[in-house]
């Protein structure tokens, strides 16, 4: 069927490739994981940003100021991610029994939330994760008008109707396997089976019968134009006409499969072309402090520098070096700031971490004071190689700045000094630019890829100079 050809390609590639190098297929799947969480969550309303989410899961971090709801709903559907990667190689069917499980472990423990009576009057909702609703559950489209999901008593029916058909169809195997999950996605919203979390639960069962048919997780996103188009294609869909969402499923579908192959490669993950990212950077750019489009080196700038370039910058050196963690017994990470005295940059403060999301979050509350900064030290320290000589190794990255722009000064070596490269190394970069052309993310990549490589240079001689001595 034409509608298919592309993903059928798409995935014929990907089993060629198949089975994925265990670091290629454990990269490519934390930024699924990652991304999944965020977007899913995001459609619902979730405050919480792709970086507090990523700080969250990865190092346990909580976003001040951020409701504790919205962290426990990352972390719960995070949890029913790992359930679901749990079941996908087993023969357990999928039955209504498993759904609540599921949802209990998505929701949690039992909660309120804020909703309205019929005559619009605020009130609260009890949530018990794991029963179908015991109220009604209908919404009023843009239109006006009221969409009807099914009623609390016809639930249980409708539910079993759902799984029955879709044992059959799995019989059967009469439908392309996206079209199957897509179709159950929406029969299943369409019922809306539970008093909250309907759809996270919807692309959570999709995925789970799209993986058991080797495709790799879909991921929906959550900016504006994405999710008003899976919105539109589902209305169409409940109007009885369900190629428009069908047709956007398989193009989410593809892209996991265009992103799988890339990771299979060994090429990067990073989706660099994403239109809706680029524009959404826009839009933050516009809308921000007028500092962050100067060149002057001020308060402001060196607080949006922090927030829009050395966090990013950090998390993705981060992601790049960690393949080297097995090689060593022990890692952290530490900054430092210098400010200048007599010409020459001094350490004005020095803080070390054991996880990079508490040296950015520590970066983030301390560069907020009324203290401007020279430069900023960022420094990744492994400790004591599993087999001798034992030795340590320090990448150390420097952003130092002046009023033209800042410059990148990186150096691997293995022994700590508490000086600032900068006075070292005659300013020497790896990289410089303005402040009003802020480094964009496939920059970001390929100049952390750099790092990483002379990480691996330097590793690989240490190992040969002692494996020389020895011959």
């Amino acid at each position: 069927m034409p509608l298919f050809a592309a993903l059928d390609r798409l995935k014929a590639d990907l089993d060629a490739l198949r089975p994925l190098a265990p670091e290629q297929e454990q990269r490519v799947l934390q930024k699924f994981r990652l991304d999944w969480n965020y977007h899913s969550n995001a459609i619902e309303g979730n405050s919480l940003t792709l970086g507090e989410t990523r700080s969250l899961l990865l190092h346990g971090l909580t976003a001040e100021g951020k409701p504790l709801r919205d962290h426990l709903d990352i972390k719960g559907h995070n949890e029913a991610i790992l359930g679901l990667e749990a079941v996908v190689h087993d023969d357990r069917p999928l039955t209504e029994q498993f759904i609540r499980e599921m949802h209990q472990v998505l929701l949690g423990e039992e909660h309120y939330k804020p909703a309205h009576t019929a005559s619009g009057q605020p009130t609260r909702q009890r949530i018990v994760p794991g029963q179908y609703k015991s109220s009604t559950n209908n919404v009023r489209t843009a239109t006006g008008e009221t969409f009807y999901f099914a009623s609390p008593e016809e639930t249980p029916a409708k539910m079993h109707d759902l799984l029955t058909w879709y044992r059959q169809e799995t019989e059967a195997s009469t439908l392309h396997p996206v079209a199957l999950a897509a179709e159950f996605h929406h029969r299943f919203v369409s019922i809306h089976p539970f008093d909250d979390g309907n759809g996270r639960m919807s692309r959570l069962l999709m995925n789970l019968i799209l993986m058991r048919h080797g495709y790799p997780i879909t991921v929906i996103k959550a900016d504006d134009t994405t999710r008003n188009r899976y919105l539109a294609a589902l209305s169409a869909a409940d109007a009885d006409d369900p190629e428009p969402f069908l047709r956007f499923i398989i193009e989410n579908v593809e892209a996991s499969l265009q992103l799988m192959i890339r990771a299979a490669k060994g090429e990067s993950i990073e989706e660099l072309s994403d239109l809706d990212k680029k524009l959404a950077l826009l839009k933050k750019q516009i809308a921000g402090p007028v500092a962050t489009r100067t060149s002057e080196w001020d308060i402001d700038t060196q607080i949006s520098f922090v927030d829009e370039v050395l966090e990013p910058w950090l998390f993705n050196l981060a992601d790049q070096t960690n393949r080297f963690d097995f090689a060593f017994t022990k890692k952290w990470f530490s900054i430092k700031a210098f400010r200048l005295y007599n010409g020459q940059p001094q350490r004005q403060m020095s803080s070390e971490h054991e996880a990079v999301g508490n040296a950015t979050e520590f970066l983030k509350r301390e560069f907020r004071i009324p203290l401007l900064f020279s430069s900023i030290q960022f420094i990744i320290r492994w400790e004591a190689f599993q087999r001798p000589p034992h030795f340590n190794a320090n990448l150390t990255i420097e952003f130092v700045f002046n009023d033209k722009g800042f410059i990148v000064i990186d150096k691997v070596n293995d022994v700590l000094s508490d000086y600032s490269l900068a006075s070292r190394f005659n300013n020497t970069s790896l990289f410089q630019e303005k402040y009003n052309s802020l480094s964009d993310e496939e920059q970001i990549h390929k100049l952390n890829h750099q790092l990483a490589n002379k990480v691996y240079d330097f590793i690989a001689a240490k190992v040969a100079e002692d494996d020389a001595s020895l011959s």
